[in-house]
This record gives structure tokens, C-alpha cells and sequence, in this order.
């Protein structure tokens, strides 16, 4: 039926006061008038011809400026508003200075672009390209090239002729490896490369910009070497067998009466993987819950990960993924299930848990004590170690020479200069290249290296040594009755050498290796506490004390502050609220706490300048922290706060967090602060929270905690950054959007950009100070 017949059946059915209309079935080929045929090639010879006859030196032929295709032609394969190729007419537009391919279907480029010698831009991000022909290169007029979201797996050498290039688009794509000769482009200032599987130059190298990657590639010609080594993590709760699990991978014999590991126990394995001998720093994590705020500062990216869950209890298994996605990135992750011989019928939702958490690679029933199942876990894992990414990184032979000298010292420590003398020896010259590699000796477990931290007399450390000393801190008898409370003269007594016990060495002196043992002397101790203090682990009290939160008593005192007619928010975190986030909170808030009102998961603060007092508190079950602020401007506390918690959580990977808005009358009730904001933009007057049917203002909401005017939120930046001299006034120009302008509640700030604007100012400031 064709769409004339169809309309005179309607009319007829009108006529009748018909009740239904017979099922029908349409034939567009009788209604060419209605429906012309329609061809996105010949659109573009049309477009090529005008260019031509014009002489243009612009032509956009993105799918984005295609001609007005009908919906219905979506349902026939015929007609596409796609390129799939490109005409040869296109490259007799020789005058062409910027051309636009992007958001097609090509999957090459002919050789022929070389004859648009004039091209200044060339758009052709998002098409399926898997690879650039060699005449590339010939676009030497060539300031911007567009290739991201592509498929590709290599650039030509040419690619580095294009000394003009400004601008080099490369993100979204299957990039493992740049050419050498991309260090040649000299005049290029701006290069995105995220999103592609980059294993020469590596990532943190890429990151740094294109005179990081010439050095790289200049180092490499002085010598290569394939980095083979990789650093694995055990993880699970106390008790759990990770030791155990360790000592079946190292060849040694079951021990039952293993000593619970206490912070971190780093061994070598040497297996041979995939034909060639790779060594893998095996890390054994302490399962004790005090410590698992702490072990997010040794848990890393491009890893490898071991989940050892203990079949005789409930486990956790959910919370610790998500420790490794929110600290580990993509890493991949061997779940095993151990002691099967207490209780063999134990397992887990192997389905559920493989589609929630991609990274997981396999399940293993084991049994540390009979062996059952070892065998083919350490099959497993050698495959895994092999794949892992940072194995098929290529260092230059200069930082395998440093690598060897801090591997081969005596000391659990070494001074800034002394790191600095050992890269020059080497011939590792500038701060972007050490800085580099001391970022590499931290992901493989040879050093602990935290590039945010300003620690300038003591820079590169033994993992052991340093996290030993934390953990002996915070599981210190002297801080059981403190109330959170460490006297810095207590350090001597907690963190002096300890004699080994004679199980110890009865042991060693059968050959078993006995725990190696570090002292720290009293001139290690200020930069220990600096440390801590650089963790966000404790804050000083006085001159003499510091409080450690993770410490400090459970209950929650009497509370002078009436939550009634105060200012609510929350934030939720749906799938985890990693433990240290309100330790840290409670550091960075640590000057407003208000007469020592503190307890482990609560804090009454007051701020000296504008008099808002409010309350925070952590619900750990429900994964939420709540805020209650009131006072004359409670708002302005309030996005205080919140910057002060979203710094915190930008450092996690893959943290999911949600602000709600509770409402004014039914607090249990929240909206996410998101929505409200979506609801104002397409003008939706009414929220309306589940599980009720009470409607409440978008606006009214809204205002309870949106930002009054640009003057409200630089207070906020000058309190979060007194010391800075920039006039926030005029950043916050720059963060007005017209697209953020919602006349039913008169939004006119980008909260989120001002709050990412501050963090990357703060973090720029702490580079530059390092």
C-alpha cells in the first residue's frame, strides 16, 4: 500500500466512525513525489562540484552536515548518510585548505590525499581507519589532524614530515606503540593520547606531553631492554592464607601455625611465562581492617591482583573488587577460593560477579594445606603475568642502571640529592625523566614514590620500611586508651628495632629466610610523621601530638548543634565508600573542628570566618556521609565541604558517588542533585521522590543549596586557598555558561567545573613547588 492509498482509507474510516483500521503494510516505491530517493554520494559530488567551480578552500563532508535524511530511511540498508569511500573528484580540490571527513564510515584513505598539498586542517576523527597511508607525509602545510576515534593500530614514520603540525588528535584509538619519528614534529604544542593500549612510550610517559616522549625515544637509541617484571597483589581479609598462598607459589612448605603478616611482606618470584623468565614482585597485604585505610597508598595501576577469600567465613568479596577498581583501574583479577578442604561446598556467584566486575579473569578452589588446586592456579597466574601490560613496556638501558643501583642499597632510604646523583651517573638528565621512573619503581613494588607529596629530604624508600613503620603507629598498645592521640615522644619506644623472636631464628638457621627487620632511628622519625601527615593518616595537636582519626572513639558524644531548620545534604556512594575517605576528610577539616568534638566517624566544625557551624558524619552500613550546616551562610560551608570531599574522591578510580538533596520535611527522602539540575534545564517544574506521591519544587530544592551568585564561590576558593593571589572573581567569569542558564531557578554556575578548575589549580601549585 502506498501512502495516497493509506491516506483515502483514513478518510474513508473517518467518514464511516470506523473503530479500528486494518493492519497495512507500506510500498514507498509509488511516492517518489512524497518520498524522493535520496543518495549521500551524490549529495557529495554535488557538494565536491561547487567547491570546484567556487574555488573553496573549506568542505565539510562529515556525516554531521549531511543532507536531511527521513527517519524511515533508517529501516532500508540502500541509504546510508555515511561515506564509505571517498570519490576521486574530492582530490582535485587542490585550493582546499580545510577539509572535514569526521563521524563517516571510511576505512582507509586513498593515497591520492596527497594532492591537497595546501591542507592546514584535516578532520577524520570517528571513521573505522585502521591504518594512514605513507603519503601522509606530504601534507606538509599540515597545523591540525584529527584522528580520534579511530581503529588505529600504527602511524607511518611519515607521520613525523609533518613539521608544521600544532595539533595531533589521537585519543580513542588501538595505539600500542608511536614511531620514533613523531619526536620530528617540533612545532607541535598540543597532543591527546588517552584512551589507547600505549606500551611504547608508556602511558605515564605519553601523559607528559611530546617532550617527554622525545626524551624517551631518544634514550632508546642509546639502548633498549624489555622491562619482564610486574608487580602482584595479594588481597583479602586477615587470615584469609595469602602467606600461605605465597609459600605454594615460592616452593616452600605449608606452615599452620603461619604468623599473621602485619603491613606488607614483599618477596620475588622468578617464573617463566610465555617462553621468557619474568620477575614478579609478590606483595602480601596485611588483612587487618585498621590497615585497610592505609593500603590505598601501595595498591596500583597496571598490576596484577589476587583476591584470596577464606572458605570458613562470610567474605567480603564485592568490597575488596572494589578496592582494586577504585585504586587498581583495570588491572586484572584472580578470585581464589581457599581452605576447600574446611569447606568444600563454598563458592560465589561466579556469573553475577564476572558480569559487575569485568577485570576478573578466573575463579580457583584451592587449598593452601592439601595443595589441591594449586597447581592450576599457578598455571593460570604465570598466563596472566605474561599479559599483563606494563610486562611489554621497553625501558632504556639508562633506567635499568638506576633500577639495579636502588635494588642493590643498604639503606631502606636515600635523599633526594642522592636519587638525583644516581640518574646523572646513569646520564638520566631533567626532573620530568626522574620523576618518570621513580613513578615505575613505585607501580613494580622496587620503591615507594608519591609524586604528590612534598617530601623533598628523603624521596625514593623501601615499601617495607615505610609501610612497617605506619602500621606499627596505628597498632601500637600505646594507642589503645589515647583516644587517637599520638605524643610524638612516644615514637622512640613504638618504632625502635625490635629483637628477633627465637622462632624467628631456630628458622633462619634451618634456612628458612627469616622476616627482615628494619630500625627507625630517631632522625627518620619528623619525616615519618610528615608522611602521615601527607596521607591525610593525622594532623597535628599542638606542637607535640598528633590525632590519628582511624583511632579516635567510637561513640558519638552529646552534640551542642540543633539539626532542626539546618541545611542538609549527602553524598552516596552506591558501590563503595572506601574507608579512608572521612579519615581524610577529618585531616583536611581538621582547624574548623569545633572544641575537640570529634569521634571515628563524626565531626562538629565551625567555620571562624563566617560563623556556619555544621555536623558530618560517615554511615558506613548505608555508604553515605551526611552534612548538616546552619548559620548565616550556610551555603557557602556547605560547597566548602563538598570541594573538600570531592578532591578527595577524584583520587579514586572509578568511584561512583551521588549528591542528593534531602527533603525539607522528610530528611530519609533525597534527591540526586543531578537530576534536580536536568529537571530545571527542560524546565520540569515538580520532583517527586520514590515511595511517595508528594510533589515537591524544583526550584525550592534547588535553592537550598545552589550557589547564589560567583562573589558566594570565591569565598569558597579563597578559604580552600587563602595563600593564592589569582582573582577568583574573574576564574569563575570564565565558568558561566550560557548553556547552563535555566531561567526557572536562574542557574548560571558550572559547579562542577568550578570545582575541578580549584582542584587543578591546587594540584599545578603543588607541582610547581616540588
Amino acid at each position: 500500500m502506498t501512502i495516497k492509498e493509506l491516506l483515502k482509507k483514513i478518510r474513508e474510516a473517518k467518514a464511516s466512525r470506523a473503530k479500528a483500521l486494518e493492519t497495512v503494510e507500506f510500498d514507498f516505491s509509488g511516492d517518489e513525489e512524497l518520498f524522493p530517493p535520496c543518495s549521500r554520494t551524490a549529495e557529495v559530488l554535488k557538494q565536491i562540484e561547487e567547491a570546484k567551480v567556487s574555488g573553496a578552500t573549506e568542505l565539510d563532508l562529515s556525516s554531521n552536515n549531511g543532507l536531511f535524511i527521513p527517519s524511515w530511511t533508517s529501516a532500508n540498508p540502500t541509504i546510508s548518510t555515511k561515506l564509505s569511500s571517498l570519490p576521486p573528484e574530492l582530490f582535485q580540490l587542490t585550493s582546499l585548505k580545510e577539509l572535514n571527513l569526521s563521524g563517516n564510515e571510511l576505512s582507509n584513505l586513498p593515497p591520492e590525499i596527497s594532492q591537497l598539498t595546501k591542507l592546514t586542517w584535516l578532520h577524520l576523527g570517528y571513521n573505522q581507519l585502521t591504518s594512514l597511508p605513507p603519503e601522509i607525509g606530504q601534507l606538509t602545510s599540515l597545523t591540525k589532524l584529527d584522528l580520534s576515534g579511530n581503529q588505529l593500530t600504527t602511524l607511518p614514520p611519515e607521520i613525523g614530515q609533518l613539521t608544521n603540525l600544532q595539533i595531533l588528535v589521537l585519543f580513542n584509538n588501538k595505539l600500542s606503540s608511536l614511531p620514533p619519528e613523531i619526536g620530528q614534529l617540533t612545532n607541535l604544542t598540543k597532543l591527546w593520547l588517552h584512551d589507547n593500549p600505549l606500551i611504547s612510550p608508556p602511558p605515564e610517559i605519553a601523559e607528559q606531553g611530546i617532550k617527554s616522549i622525545r626524551k624517551y625515544f631518544a634514550a632508546l637509541e642509546k639502548g633498549r631492554q624489555p622491562l619482564n617484571e610486574v608487580k602482584v597483589l595479594l588481597i583479602g581479609d586477615g587470615a584469609a592464607g595469602k602467606t600461605s598462598l605465597v609459600r605454594q607459589l615460592l616452593g616452600q612448605p605449608f606452615d599452620e601455625h603461619e604468623d599473621t603478616t602485619h603491613g606488607i611482606s614483599i618477596q620475588g618470584w622468578d617464573p617463566e611465562c610465555a617462553g621468557k623468565q619474568i620477575r614478579a614482585n609478590v606483595w602480601d597485604f596485611g588483612g587487618q581492617e585498621i590497615q585497610h585505610a592505609t593500603h590505598q597508598f601501595f595498591l596500583s595501576k597496571r598490576s596484577l591482583y589476587v583476591l584470596v577469600l577464606d572458605s570458613r567465613k562470610d567474605e567480603r568479596t564485592e568490597y575488596w573488587l572494589r578496592h582494586v577498581e577504585a585504586f587498581g583501574g583495570s588491572s586484572p583479577v584472580l578470585i581464589v577460593l581457599n581452605k576447600i578442604d574446611n569447606n568444600a561446598s563454598f563458592d560465589v556467584n561466579r556469573p553475577f560477579l564476572l558480569e559487575k566486575y569485568p577485570g576478573i579473569r578466573d575463579f580457583f578452589r584451592i587449598s593452601c594445606k592439601t595443595g589441591k588446586g594449586v597447581s592450576a592456579f599457578k598455571t593460570a597466574l604465570q598466563e596472566e603475568l605474561a599479559a599483563v601490560e606494563m610486562i611489554g613496556t621497553v625501558w632504556p638501558g639508562t633506567w635499568f642502571a638506576v633500577k639495579r643501583r636502588l635494588e642493590q642499597m643498604q639503606q631502606p632510604y636515600i635523599s633526594v640529592e642522592e636519587y638525583r646523583g644516581y640518574c646523572a651517573e646513569a646520564g638520566i638528565i631533567g626532573k620530568e625523566s626522574r620523576e618518570i621512573l621513580a613513578d615505575f619503581l613505585h607501580d613494580l613494588g622496587v620503591a615507594v614514590h608519591f609524586r604528590e607529596l612534598d617530601l623533598k629530604s628523603m624521596h625514593v624508600l623501601d615499601p617495607v620500611w615505610v609501610t612497617e613503620a605506619v602500621y606499627k603507629i596505628i597498632t601500637a598498645e600505646e594507642m589503645a586508651d589515647s583516644k587517637g592521640i599520638l605524643h610524638l615522644n612516644a615514637l622512640e619506644e613504638i618504632l625502635k628495632e625490635q629483637p628477633v623472636p627465637l622462632t624467628e631464628r631456630t628458622l633462619s638457621w634451618i634456612g628458612r629466610p627469616a622476616r627482615k627487620r628494619y630500625c627507625c632511628p630517631q632522625e627518620t622519625h619528623p619525616f615519618i610523621m610528615r608522611l602521615m601527615q601527607k596521607f591525610e593518616l593525622c594532623y597535628p595537636v599542638g606542637k607535640e601530638a598528633v590525632l590519628i582519626p582511624q583511632l579516635l572513639p567510637v561513640p558519638e558524644p552529646e552534640l551542642a548543634f540543633t539539626k532542626d531548620g539546618s541545611l542538609r545534604f549527602a553524598l552516596h556512594y552506591p558501590d563503595f565508600l572506601p574507608p579512608s575517605v572521612f579519615p581524610r576528610f577529618m585531616v583536611k577539616v581538621h582547624r574548623d573542628i569545633h572544641k575537640d568534638t570529634r569521634w571515628r566517624t563524626g565531626v562538629l566544625l565551625a567555620d571562624k570566618r563566617s560563623g556556619a557551624q555544621a555536623v558530618v558524619k560517615a554511615d558506613v552500613e548505608a555508604r553515605r556521609i551526611n552534612i548538616w550546616v546552619h548559620g548565616e551562610t550556610p551555603r557557602e560551608y556547605l560547597h566548602y565541604l563538598r570541594y573538600l570531599l570531592t578532591d578527595i574522591n577524584s583520587s579514586f578510580e572509578k568511584l561512583t558517588v551521588s549528591e542528593r538533596v534531602p527533603m525539607p520535611d522528610d530528611p530519609q527522602r533525597t534527591a540526586d542533585y543531578e537530576t534536580l539540575l536536568n529537571y530545571a534545564k527542560e524546565n520540569i517544574p515538580y520532583y517527586i521522590p520514590e515511595g511517595t506521591s508528594k510533589k515537591y519544587s524544583v526550584h525550592e530544592l534547588l535553592g537550598l543549596v545552589q550557589p547564589k551568585d560567583k562573589e558566594e564561590l570565591a569565598r569558597v576558593a579563597e578559604k580552600a586557598s587563602p595563600q593564592d593571589t589569582t582573582t577568583w572573581v574573574e576564574m569563575l567569569t570564565e565558568l558561566v555558561e550560557p548553556e547552563w542558564t535555566v531561567p526557572m531557578v536562574g542557574i548560571k554556575l558550572n559547579l562542577k567545573g568550578f570545582f575541578e578548575k580549584l582542584l587543578e589549580r591546587q594540584r599545578q601549585k603543588r607541582r610547581q613547588n616540588k
